[in-house]
């Protein structure tokens, strides 16, 4: 639901999962991705996504309860900032 309004709103260009074999018990194995239009996307990005958050979630206090919730199915390893290069 919310993936699907930020894409409305235009923040959010697409999503991608990846699949990959861990090389380590820390590596992960799988990769969810955002992809966002430019650069300049990311800018002021609590701003922009916080009214979103909060009419589809609620209250932060009840964002919170569920981010807590959906940490007990997974171990998030981190976020990475990656990009890509088109060559011509």
């Amino acid at each position: 639901m919310v993936a699907g309004t930020c894409a409305a709103a235009g923040i959010i260009v697409g999503y991608s999962v990846y699949y990959t074999a861990p090389r380590g018990p820390d590596d992960p194995d799988l990769y969810l991705t955002t992809t966002y239009k430019n650069m300049a996307a990311l800018d002021d990005m609590n701003a922009k996504l916080d009214p979103i958050y909060e009419k589809l979630q609620g209250s932060m206090a009840e964002q919170n309860k569920a981010y807590i919730d959906r940490g007990k199915m997974r171990t998030v390893l981190g976020d990475e900032l990656m990009r890509q290069m088109v060559l011509k």
